[in-house]
């Protein structure tokens, strides 16, 4: 089995990092290599990715989740692929995030011919455009609510 992990500071707090990583909905918007997703109902969606020139299809379940603190989900079809993040508030309105990747032995021909090195690079880059995700959706919320807002007089 290999087991990747990273982690990478998000300028949100853990609630709303939560809340992102439990839409299926958004992955496609932070998640490389995301052809098409179809949500199948609150806690699955059938993601269909491109890895490594590579076209695979699985369901993605979220198994165990504490809203603001953990997620986790495993590929159904795959059940051999399982990915966990871990939340932490630190300083700020700032959340640490953490994640681990496990992917059986039986599962690395998904990923290339270096299977370490691309699950390493693809979990950087996941992590990276969960970042800008988060703080860029952070952004656009709080100029919606200054816009909102009465002037004063």
């Amino acid at each position: 089995m290999i087991v990747t992990r990273d982690s990478i500071r998000v300028g949100v707090p853990p609630m709303l990092a939560y809340e992102h990583l439990v839409r299926f909905i958004e992955f496609p918007r932070y998640l490389s290599g995301v052809l098409s997703l179809t949500p199948l109902d609150s806690k699955t969606a059938r993601l269909v990715l491109d890895i490594g020139g590579r076209r695979v299809e699985f369901d993605a379940v979220v198994t165990e989740a504490e809203p603001g603190r953990f997620v986790r989900w495993r590929a159904r079809d795959h059940s051999e692929v399982v990915e966990s993040f871990w939340l932490e508030a630190v300083a700020d309105e700032q959340t640490d995030v953490v994640c681990v990747t496990e992917v059986d032995n039986s599962q690395l021909s998904l990923f290339g011919e270096v299977p370490e090195v691309t699950l390493r690079s693809r979990l950087r880059t996941d992590l990276k455009g969960f970042k800008r995700f988060c703080e860029e959706s952070a952004a656009r919320a709080a100029e919606g609510e200054a816009a909102d807002e009465p002037e004063s007089r």
